[in-house]
C-alpha cells in the first residue's frame, strides 16, 4: 500500500491512471452503444427474416387459384340430381327454388345485417332466434365430436400480443408500416392503453384472427415430453378479419364478415409424424361435413393460396346451391416448423432438442357452414330443416 501510494504520489503516474479511467469510461460507453446497435439490427434481422414464408410441399400445384386440384368430391343431396361440375356449369336441380342466403335470413328474421350496422359499422350482425340458436347447436356439435376424438376442448383468448401474431404467421402490420409495397394486414390492432406511468405497451394487443393463435402459442417457450406428442386441441373463439380488399357479392350477407365464431383444432407433432397428423384433421373434417349431408369437395390449394406459414393446405369447399357455386367452409395445413422456431416450441429427442411440428384444421367457422345448411335444406313451403 505504501508503495502504490507512493506510486499515485508521481504526477506521471497519476496522469497514466486518469488516462486509464477515461479510456475505460469511453470503452464502456462504446460497449453500450454497440449493444444498442446490435439490439436494433436483430431486430431488424428478425422483421426481415419473418417476411420469409414456410417452403413448400412438393406435391402443391404451382400458381394461383385457378390451379387448385379437387382432391375428391363428396354427397349428393336429396335435392340436388347431380354434383354440379363447378358454379357455372350446373345441371337440372330439383323444384326447389333455392333462395341465396342473404334473402333466406332475411325472411326467416335470423340475422340482423341493419343492427349489426347501426352498432359497429359494415359486416358486422346479430344472430337472433333460431339463428343465435344455430350457431350455439354448431359449437356444440363440432366440440363434442372434437373430444370424442381426442381433442382437448379449449375457449380461447380473443387477444394475443402482436409479437405472438406475428410469430404465427399473421402480419399484424401493413407492409407499408415495415417499409414495404403497401399491402394491407388483415389484422385488428388494439389501441394502445398507456400504464400508470404513462407508458406505451412495445407488444400492443391483437385481436384474433383464429383460435390458431392462442392455441399454438399456449406452449411457446417450452420443451415438451416426446411421449405427450401428438398434442390435440380444439378452441372455441371469436374470430377478427379486416378483410381489406374484400368487395363484391362474397360481401353481402354473412359469408364474409370482421367478426365471427369459430371452433379450431391444432396439433403439435413430432416433425416425422406431421403428414399424418395432416390427413386425420382432413379425415376429421369430411365426417363432420357428410354427417350433415352436405355435398362438398376437397382441394389441394396451390403455392399463391398459402399464408406464410403453411407448408401444405387443403381447402374445403361446400356446394351452396342458392349461391350457385361452391364456397369455401374449412381448411386444413401443416405448418411444419415455421411457427414452433419463432415461438420456441420444441420435443425432446435424443441428443438435441428438435422443433415440433404445428397443424391447423377448422372444425366450424359458423357463418359459412351456417349458409352452407340454410341453403342446402330448404323446402318447397320455404321452411328450412336441418338435419
Amino acid at each position: 500500500m505504501g508503495v502504490l501510494a507512493k506510486s499515485m504520489s508521481d504526477p506521471k503516474s497519476k496522469s497514466a491512471m486518469l488516462d486509464l479511467r477515461e479510456r475505460a469510461r469511453v470503452a464502456k460507453q462504446a460497449i453500450q452503444d454497440i449493444k444498442a446497435q446490435l439490439t436494433e439490427v436483430e431486430s431488424r434481422l428478425r422483421n426481415e427474416a419473418a417476411k420469409i414464408p414456410n417452403t413448400t410441399h412438393p406435391d402443391t400445384p404451382i400458381g394461383d387459384e385457378t390451379k387448385a386440384r379437387v382432391v375428391r368430391t363428396h354427397g349428393d343431396l336429396h335435392n340436388i340430381k347431380t354434383v354440379p361440375v363447378d358454379g357455372v356449369n350446373t345441371l337440372e336441380l330439383s323444384n326447389v327454388v333455392f333462395q341465396d342466403h342473404y334473402d333466406l335470413v332475411q325472411r326467416l328474421g335470423i340475422v340482423d345485417m341493419e343492427a349489426g350496422a347501426r352498432v359497429a359499422g359494415s359486416r358486422f350482425h346479430y344472430w337472433r332466434g333460431g339463428g343465435a340458436l344455430l350457431e350455439l347447436a354448431l359449437v356444440q356439435y363440432a366440440m363434442t365430436r372434437a373430444a370424442a376424438a381426442g381433442f382437448v376442448p379449449h375457449i380461447t383468448p380473443d387477444a394475443a400480443r402482436s409479437s405472438v401474431v406475428d410469430a404465427c404467421g399473421f402480419r399484424p402490420r401493413s407492409s407499408a408500416e415495415d417499409g414495404g409495397s403497401g399491402e394491407a394486414s388483415q389484422i385488428y390492432r388494439m389501441t394502445p392503453v398507456a400504464d400508470e406511468r404513462g407508458e406505451h405497451s412495445a407488444d400492443p394487443l391483437c385481436l384474433v384472427a383464429t383460435a390458431e393463435i392462442p392455441l399454438v402459442a399456449m406452449k411457446q417457450q417450452q420443451i415438451l415430453d416426446g411421449s405427450s406428442l401428438p398434442e390435440s386441441v380444439a378452441g372455441l373463439s371469436h374470430c377478427f378479419r379486416a378483410e381489406a380488399g374484400a368487395r363484391g357479392r362474397d360481401t353481402r350477407g354473412i359469408y364474409r364478415l370482421h367478426q365471427f365464431t369459430k371452433v379450431e383444432l391444432v396439433t403439435l407433432s413430432h416433425p416425422t409424424h406431421s403428414d399424418t397428423e395432416l390427413q386425420r384433421l382432413l379425415d376429421f373434417q369430411t365426417s363432420l361435413y357428410a354427417d350433415l349431408g352436405l355435398t362438398f369437395r376437397v382441394l389441394q390449394m396451390p403455392s399463391h393460396e398459402l399464408g406464410a406459414s403453411a407448408y401444405q393446405k387443403y381447402d374445403i369447399e361446400a356446394w351452396m346451391p342458392g349461391r350457385k357455386q361452391w364456397g369455401e367452409i374449412s381448411s386444413a395445413s401443416n405448418c411444419t416448423d415455421y411457427q414452433a422456431r419463432r415461438l420456441g416450441i420444441r420435443v425432446r429427442g435424443e441428443g438435441q432438442h428438435v422443433f415440433v411440428h404445428t397443424l391447423n384444421a377448422t372444425a366450424v367457422a359458423v357463418p359459412r357452414l351456417a349458409v352452407a345448411l340454410l341453403e342446402s335444406f330448404q323446402r318447397p313451403d320455404g321452411h328450412v330443416v336441418i338435419p
